[in-house]
C-alpha cells in the first residue's frame, strides 16, 4: 500500500495547502531561483513550506486521495488517517523527534510549541521537481587597466591615406541595392498577395505578364458522367439486385448491378417507468471523480449504485427501493459490507 508519508508529498506537489485532520497544516509559497556569486550556488526554484498547527479541520483531501490509491473505501482511509496521525501526536508528547521524509522534521520544545524545519535538500515545487542547486566556480573580477595612447605628432606632409572615407563609400554602394529591392519588390510585384517570390521579380525591366485562360472541350466520357439525370432515367426501370443495361453511346452499352440497400430492422425498446420512493444514501462527496469512483466500487460489489443529483454536494446512492420493505434489504446488504449509510426520502 502506499503510505500517508508519499501521498501527503504527491498532495504538497499540486496543492498550496494540505491539512492533516487533528494534526496541523502545511501552507507553501513559491520562492524564484537566487544566485549565491560569492559561494557560487545557483538554487532553483523551490516551494517553502510553512507549519500551521491550528490547521486540524478535515477537508478530505488526504483521505480521498490515500482511498483513492489504495483502493479503499472512504471511512476506511478516515480511520487510517486517524491512526497515523495519533501516532504523531503520541511521538511527539513523547519529547521524540518525528520524521517525514521529503517534507521535514517535526519536534516539541519546553514550552510545548510543534517546531517543524523543511528538507532542503528536495524540491517540492512541481515545475522544479527534482532540481537540485548548481555549483560553478565564479570568476573574480579583474580591475581594468587604463590604456593611454600616444597621438604622433602630425608631420607637415602626410605619408598614408585615411581609408574610412572609402569604407564609407563603399557601404553606402553595398547598401544601396537593398534600399531600392525593398521598394520595388512590395509595390511592383505581387508577392503580398501570391506569398511567392522569384528571381524574375529582380528584374525592374521586365513587364506584367497577363494571363489567358482557354476553355478545353469535355471529353464524351465525362459528358457522360456530367448528365446524371439520363443515368438514372434509363436504370429508373431496373429492381434492386438486377443487372440493367445503360447506352453510352450508339456503339456502347454499359452492364450495371443495381446495388441492394439493406434497411435495418426498427428495434423497439419498452421502457418501464419504476416509481422509487426512496434512496439509500451512503456518501456526499464534493469532488465528482472521487463520488464516480464510489459508484464504481459499489457496482463492482453487485448494488445498483447511482449518483442522485440536486443539493450542494454529489450524494451516492446504494439503490432505489418503491416502498420501506425494499429499502430495507437494500440496507441490510450494505451493512453487510461495512458501509453506514442513511435513507432519503423523496
Amino acid at each position: 500500500m502506499i503510505p500517508f508519508e508519499e501521498v501527503i508529498c504527491q498532495l504538497i506537489l499540486r496543492h498550496n495547502c494540505v491539512v492533516l485532520p487533528n494534526f496541523g497544516g502545511f501552507v507553501s509559497k513559491t520562492i524564484s531561483a537566487q544566485i549565491d556569486f560569492e559561494k557560487g550556488i545557483l538554487q532553483a526554484p523551490y516551494k517553502q513550506l510553512l507549519f500551521n498547527r491550528n490547521l486540524i479541520n478535515d477537508d478530505g483531501l488526504v483521505v480521498a486521495e490515500y482511498a483513492r490509491l489504495n483502493g479503499l473505501y472512504y471511512q476506511e482511509g478516515l480511520s487510517q488517517l486517524t491512526d497515523f496521525t495519533g501516532k504523531l501526536n503520541s511521538d511527539l508528547a513523547q519529547g521524540k523527534q518525528v520524521s517525514i521524509p521529503k517534507l521535514g522534521v517535526f519536534s516539541k520544545d519546553s514550552d510545548g510549541i510543534v517546531r517543524f524545519e523543511q528538507d532542503r535538500h528536495f524540491n517540492l515545487l512541481l515545475s522544479s521537481y527534482g532540481l537540485s542547486n548548481v555549483t560553478f566556480v565564479p570568476n573574480p573580477v579583474q580591475e581594468e587597466v587604463p590604456i593611454i595612447q600616444l597621438n604622433p605628432i602630425a608631420t607637415e606632409e602626410p605619408t598614408q591615406k585615411n581609408p574610412t572615407k572609402f569604407w564609407k563609400y563603399a557601404a553606402a554602394a553595398c547598401l544601396l541595392p537593398f534600399a531600392f529591392y525593398s521598394f520595388w519588390i512590395p509595390m511592383k510585384t505581387d508577392v503580398l498577395h501570391s506569398g511567392l517570390i522569384s528571381y524574375k521579380d529582380f528584374n525592374p525591366l521586365r513587364g506584367n505578364l497577363t494571363v489567358h485562360y482557354a476553355k478545353q472541350p469535355l471529353t464524351p466520357f465525362e459528358k457522360a458522367f456530367r448528365n446524371e439525370t439520363s443515368i438514372s432515367q434509363q436504370l429508373a426501370a431496373t429492381a434492386a439486385g438486377e443487372i440493367g443495361l445503360y447506352q453510352y453511346d450508339e456503339s456502347t452499352v454499359f452492364a450495371v448491378e443495381i446495388p441492394t440497400v439493406e434497411t435495418a430492422p426498427v428495434i423497439v425498446v419498452e421502457q418501464v417507468a419504476v416509481q422509487a420512493n426512496y434512496e439509500f444514501i451512503v456518501g456526499c462527496f464534493s469532488d465528482e471523480r472521487n463520488a464516480n469512483n464510489f459508484v464504481q466500487k459499489l457496482q463492482a460489489d453487485g448494488f445498483a449504485a447511482h449518483i442522485l443529483p440536486g443539493g450542494t454536494l454529489i450524494r451516492v446512492s446504494a439503490g432505489s427501493a418503491a416502498n420501506q420493505n425494499e429499502i430495507q434489504a437494500i440496507q441490510s446488504k450494505v451493512n453487510s459490507k461495512g458501509i453506514e449509510g442513511w435513507i432519503c426520502k423523496l
